[in-house]
């Protein structure tokens, strides 16, 4: 099989946001927000944030196409990601458009007056994802006593809450937080959202034990797939290696990448 650059890699993923469930293309950011202006007139209206910006209006359109847990569920956090970002760039002063910080600042609240209003409508959902989000960003552990009860269950194998449980298990059981990532990566799908915190947490987990190959691998996949917190000199200079040696775990990264693109990544823990 060829191998995926990373810029082929991250145009696969956008197109694969093209379509929706029905194979029908999907309309454009711009087409969503002339068809439905509440998408968008909330937000921003610069550069700034850009991808988040865009990453929550799909997320916006598709809720409002079908408001199922799922789909409730990456809005919120789209919503999150986005109101990050907004809230560091509310600071940045602009010296010539000092209007423009204010739309930014006055985007920025719009996000949490939009989290706060869906975390209120979901806050009696027994949806698994929204028991997640719910523990994860409200503290509330009714919600993870109810998710932890499924464990074990069908309920729980997707790709996002296996990852669910390994963040419950990571000050725990160090073994069950890694069952639980490569669990979360044997069910990813071909063309589904990729939770790019998954191959982060792994780079975490071999760092701890102390295995820098598997560290530097994962950390490769990590960026392939737009991690916001690696970078190549950086994991460098954590992990110390020949030349030929980060050839060839960068060989080995590219390998799971393509099993991962095409969702059929097999591997298990001992012969990863």
């Amino acid at each position: 099989m060829p191998k995926r650059t990373f810029n082929t890699l991250v145009f696969s993923l956008i197109a694969g946001l093209g379509l929706t469930a029905c194979g029908e293309r999907m309309p454009t950011v711009r087409e969503m927000c002339e068809q439905e202006p509440g998408f968008c007139s909330d937000l921003n209206e610069d550069n700034w944030c850009r991808a988040e910006r865009r990453q929550l209006i799909i997320s916006r359109y598709l809720n409002a196409q079908d408001d199922k847990p799922d789909h409730k569920y990456y809005l919120l956090k789209d919503l999150q990601k986005y109101s990050q970002c907004i809230e560091l760039a509310s600071g940045i002063e602009h010296r010539k458009l000092k209007l423009k910080q204010s739309h930014r600042i006055e985007a920025y609240l719009n996000s949490l007056k939009a989290i706060n209003k869906l975390a209120r409508e979901t806050a009696d959902s027994d949806a698994p994802l929204l028991l997640y989000w719910h523990w994860a960003n409200r503290s509330d552990n009714e919600a993870l006593d109810q998710l932890l009860a499924m464990e074990g269950s069908k309920a729980l194998q997707t790709h996002e809450l296996q990852f669910a449980l390994a963040t419950y298990y990571a000050k725990e059981d160090q073994r069950k937080v890694l069952t639980h990532l490569y669990n979360a990566l044997r069910l990813y799908k071909k063309d589904q959202r990729f939770n790019v915190e998954i191959s982060e947490s792994l780079v975490t987990y071999y760092l701890g034990q102390q295995d820098t190959r598997q560290a530097y691998i994962w950390a490769r996949v990590a960026i392939a797939f737009g991690s916001e917190t690696m970078n190549e000199q950086q994991i460098r200079t954590i992990v110390n290696a020949t030349d030929e040696e980060y050839e060839q775990w960068q060989e080995q990264a590219e390998d799971i990448v393509d099993e991962l693109q095409d969702g059929q990544f097999k591997r298990r823990p001992d012969a990863s």
